[in-house]
């Protein structure tokens, strides 16, 4: 019964109207490349963040107790980030193991969450139809009874539909639970969201729905996208303050956060260290001249 419902929903994605007018869908989702991580070349096959909190005595900074999850990420020869290894913030012993395996022809990527010990957390299935700009995507996982201790594997869990409409510079979203038992959908929901450069139906995906395993490096990365981009590096907010993200030589350099009456309220800034190959290892993140953060950065090259 589930397959057969499976057939019948992916029929119906690839029959929806196109909404996007002339635009396409390029790539997949989820799918980064070093230079998503501001590496120069794709000749790096891992890159490991670890954010230490700083110890301030006098005049000397150095490294204090670690104050985020460490992330190290893994790239095949291509470029393209395959696994990634979440340490524990405490215990800086593995917490979570995930993995990518990408089909761009057909427009697929499955992505797979396990344990330390290899025990699947969640199994999420990518399937682009390029054609009507619509993105599929199906979570799995293994459910425990816990009064008998029967496991049933690979139960799916709930699906997104995306749709990009670039003519209406929308996003349309459904989300669908199934029953855990029979499988039958139990409950959806349907939402729009605005889609302004630098941002794409993959890039909203994620915001809205990717678990964050740490959030020094996500909020870095939201912070550079924003910079990287005309219509963003000037952001203003609801409440009438605005924030406007620098770089410099290409690396996000400053957010300058201005109040409601137009007055700078507060200077957060990023100063690198490099290697010998452009890339950088070490990060001081500043909050009006006061270090908040030293971010370290270990990164294995390929021979």
């Amino acid at each position: 019964m589930r397959n057969f419902g499976f057939k019948i929903i992916m029929m119906m994605a690839a029959i929806l109207p196109a909404l996007a007018g002339e635009a396409k869908l390029k790539g997949l989702p989820v799918m980064k490349t070093y230079k998503n991580y501001s590496l120069v070349k794709k000749n790096v096959e891992s890159i490991k963040y670890t954010v230490y909190a700083p110890k301030v005595e006098g005049e000397t900074v150095t490294k204090g107790e670690i104050a985020d999850f460490i992330a190290e990420i893994f790239f095949d020869e291509k470029g393209y980030r395959v696994k990634e290894i979440v340490y524990n913030i405490e215990t800086q012993k593995v917490d979570v193991n995930i993995s990518w395996v990408y089909d761009e022809k057909a427009g697929t990527v499955i992505e797979t969450r396990t344990d330390p010990k290899g025990k699947l957390l969640a199994r999420t299935e990518y399937l682009v139809n390029y054609k009507t700009n619509t993105v599929l995507a199906r979570r799995y996982q293994d459910i425990e009874d816990y009064s008998t201790g029967i496991i049933t594997p690979n139960v799916l869990i709930h699906e997104e539909l995306w749709t990009e409409d670039a003519k209406r510079k929308k996003v349309i979203f459904k989300k669908t639970y199934f029953d855990f038992n029979d499988g039958v959908a139990a409950k959806q929901s349907i939402s729009e969201e605005n889609m302004e450069k630098p941002y794409t139906l993959y890039s909203i995906l994620e915001d809205l729905t990717m678990p964050i395993d740490y959030t020094w490096l996500y909020d870095y990365n939201t912070k550079a996208l924003k910079a990287s981009s005309g219509n963003t590096k000037k952001e203003l907010i609801f409440d009438g303050t605005r924030y406007e993200y620098k770089t410099k030589s290409k690396l996000l350099s400053q957010v300058l956060y201005y109040g409601s009456d137009k007055k700078l309220k507060n200077i957060t800034s990023f100063i690198y260290t490099m290697d010998r190959n452009k890339n950088w290892t070490e990060l001081i993140q500043k909050e009006d001249d006061k270090p908040s953060f030293i971010v370290q950065r270990d990164i294995k090259y390929k021979l």
